[in-house]
């Protein structure tokens, strides 16, 4: 592994135990009225989020040392046993309106809850980077290469939506399209998939009343007593923060703002940090864009360089619609905040991507002979890329570069 590369790794890792730590901050703050009314237990939720992020964090450091290959002979197992736990969820799931958790009762133990949409957008990411990289050269072709793929994706959407969460939907849909594109899909036809996508999902709105008044409720008028109430309180959080905010424990919000520790936990954190909060939460996230984007341009393998932006961008597409809701720039979708809003299914799968992103940075040497071969193989030059208009212009894998010279 390569000084750079082990950097990143050790950054990635870093960024992430700091978010999580103050996600578990901004989820007692956010939670603690609400616990000791309902639960009679001001840290209800504090105590949950504690040993989710222990056990995820344990998680993360040890899948950042499994090697890379497995996920190759693992992503098509578990996709097929992510899709199975979705046709599961609509038929045994709970939810408040929906059917998106699956309950699993345990002897001696509380009901626990598992959201097999949050596994699926990991599995997706471990599939597709499997898959295009070993159909790499065949993805331009429409129906040879990138019909069977968009087949599996829209499986797995419409499953989602079904539960109903058209959100989640679109967040995974988002990053699967991106992975595509870099993978070597036609612009064009990604271009004509997303056409057909957002008519049905336009569909889905108009057949669902709630989604439609959320829609309503963006464009036309807010409705703060309404549809809207939940956006206009985050604005009034936000707002209330000013420069440094109010101080931990000061929040006069989380008495009135719906989900604050889970939906809208951005704007609580503007109101107790300030706006020096919120930029250094997003700063915090970019920064790990930014190192995710290292890692992958540096990845040994091409699997490695698709595995790695597809967390990258699973979690910078998360935090983005996240942040767009808080702040009122986009209509509510109902996303947690990656490592910091309340929820054990969202926390544990992110932990576990960044694991395996930490992992593509520690890919070592050992797998020269095959770099190797997918540099001589793929041909990454400005004939191949002019051929193929969705490649990645440009990428050559760092060790096979160094051989080559």
């Amino acid at each position: 592994m390569s000084s750079s590369a082990e950097r990143a790794a050790r950054q990635v890792l870093l960024i992430t135990v700091i978010l999580v730590g103050i996600g578990v901050v901004m989820v007692y703050g956010s939670s603690s009225a609400m616990a000791g009314t309902r639960f009679e237990d001001s840290g209800f939720f504090l105590q949950r989020q504690i040993l989710r992020a222990g056990l995820g964090l344990v998680i993360m450091f040890a899948l950042s040392r499994v090697p890379v290959r497995l996920w190759r002979s693992l992503a098509r197992p578990l996709l097929l046993f992510g899709v199975s736990l979705l046709v599961l969820v609509l038929i045994f799931g709970e939810g408040r309106g929906a059917q998106r958790w699956l309950p699993f009762r345990l002897p001696a133990l509380t009901t626990l809850t598992f959201q097999p949409s949050e596994f699926i957008k990991l599995v997706l990411v471990l599939y597709l980077a499997d898959v295009l990289s070993r159909k790499e050269g065949e993805m331009a072709d429409w129906k040879g290469g990138l019909v069977p793929r968009l087949v599996i994706v829209g499986l797995v959407l419409v499953l989602i939506v079904l539960q109903p969460d058209l959100g989640t939907s679109l967040a995974i849909g988002a990053v699967s399209l991106i992975m595509l594109w870099l993978g070597g899909a036609s612009t064009v036809h990604l271009a004509g998939a997303c056409g057909f996508g957002g008519v049905l999902a336009l569909a889905s709105v108009l057949s669902s009343p709630y989604q439609m008044q959320r829609i309503l409720t963006f464009i036309g008028e807010p409705d703060p007593q309404g549809a809207g109430f939940q956006v206009s309180q985050a604005l009034i959080a936000l707002g209330s923060g000013g420069l440094f905010g109010v101080g931990l424990g000061n929040s006069m919000q989380k008495h009135y703002l719906p989900e604050s520790h889970t939906d809208f936990v951005f704007a609580f954190t503007g109101e107790e940090l300030g706006l020096f909060g919120t930029i250094s939460v997003i700063a915090l996230f970019i920064a790990l864009g930014v190192h995710g984007y290292r890692i992958a341009t540096q990845a040994a393998t091409y699997h490695g360089f698709l595995l790695a932006s597809g967390i990258t961008v699973m979690v910078g597409t998360y935090a983005l619609l996240n942040v767009g809701v808080a702040t009122g720039l986009m209509p509510t979708t109902g996303l947690p905040l990656p490592f910091i809003s309340y929820g054990g299914s969202s926390l544990l799968w992110n932990l576990s991507g960044i694991g395996i992103l930490a992992a593509v940075a520690r890919e070592r040497g050992d797998e020269r002979s095959e770099t190797r071969g997918l540099a001589r193989d793929l041909a990454w030059d400005r004939r191949r890329v002019g051929d193929s208009p969705g490649a990645v212009s440009g990428w050559i894998p760092p060790s096979a570069s160094a051989l080559n010279r």
